[in-house]
């Protein structure tokens, strides 16, 4: 099987300008699994309810909300229902000034390196929150304008954003066992992502991070939030949902294709983590896959 990466490899933005908005309607679920870049990301929710999991930490992020995700934090988008959600990505070195000047080497430079970390929602209070909130809602208005000044604009506003935050002193310091587990777990992911469809023991797992199950199993629960089979599980049935989707093979011939090797197994790990049974998923958004 093809080797898979969870760092992103698409380019945001353009080279003059390496920031991009994207920005996601939805009638039913949305899902993006995780993975990591070097980029930040502010996402912006205008519509519904959003599941965002950083590293070990799941917010719920409704309407009017944000969230903030730093470079190479593992993360992971999802909602069950209707939802509308601006990601606003865009490369840390955007925010450099060219005259190494003392906000330059005291606040820009930490940022720009990953050693000064966007905090978490739960630290900002009411009003600053919605300080933020309007800020970001004019950095996607600008973007839509495409004005010759947009980058200048928006650039302007990431400026006040960091300002904000940091006269409140809200930003954090990259810690450096934070950065090794944010590592053990990519490793850890990659290899479950990679060998999905195969058995996948938890000494396999373990033996990748030179620790024994039980301790490794304490270790990914504590990062992730989910036991390992668990999130194997979990990943397996997106795997599966994306084929009744996308295709008229038999349930239980692609219960076995992602790995399941207990039929009875899979329905019930299926409707656990989906709200459906796979039939009654394939009938709910297989005519609606095709029929857009």
């Amino acid at each position: 099987m093809h080797k898979t990466t969870l760092k992103e490899k698409s380019t945001h933005g353009t080279p003059l300008f390496p920031l991009h908005i994207y920005s996601k309607v939805r009638e039913r679920e949305y899902h993006v699994d995780f993975h990591w870049h070097e980029e930040l990301e502010f996402i912006f929710v205008e519509d519904g309810v959003m599941d965002i999991t950083i590293n070990s930490e799941t917010r719920h992020v409704t309407k009017g909300q944000f969230i903030f995700i730093n470079s190479g934090d593992l993360h992971k988008v999802t909602s069950k229902g209707p939802s509308i959600h601006h990601a606003i990505v865009f490369h840390p070195q955007i925010l450099n000034f060219d005259y190494p000047d003392i906000s330059q080497s005291s606040i820009i430079n930490p940022i720009s390196k990953g050693f000064l970390r966007f905090p978490s929602t739960a630290e900002i209070d009411g009003n600053l929150k919605k300080y933020l909130a309007n800020n970001l809602i004019t950095i996607i208005e600008i973007n839509k304008a495409e004005s010759d000044l947009s980058a200048l604009r928006i650039k302007i506003v990431l400026l006040e954003i960091i300002l904000e935050l940091y006269e409140n002193q809200l930003f954090g310091e990259l810690q450096t066992s934070v950065k090794e587990k944010q590592e053990n777990i990519k490793k850890v992911i990659t290899y479950i992502q990679d060998n999905y469809d195969k058995k996948i023991l938890l000494e396999d797992l373990a033996s990748l991070l030179s620790m024994n199950k039980n301790y490794f199993s304490k270790y990914f629960h504590t990062a992730i939030g989910k036991t390992p089979i668990t999130y194997i599980n979990e990943y397996r049935c997106q795997k599966a949902a994306e084929l009744l989707k996308s295709s008229d093979l038999k349930v239980l011939d692609i219960s076995f294709i992602v790995g399941f090797e207990n039929f009875s197994y899979f329905i019930r790990k299926f409707k656990e983590h989906k709200r459906y049974s796979p039939a009654q998923y394939r009938k709910k958004f297989y005519i609606e896959e095709y029929a857009k």
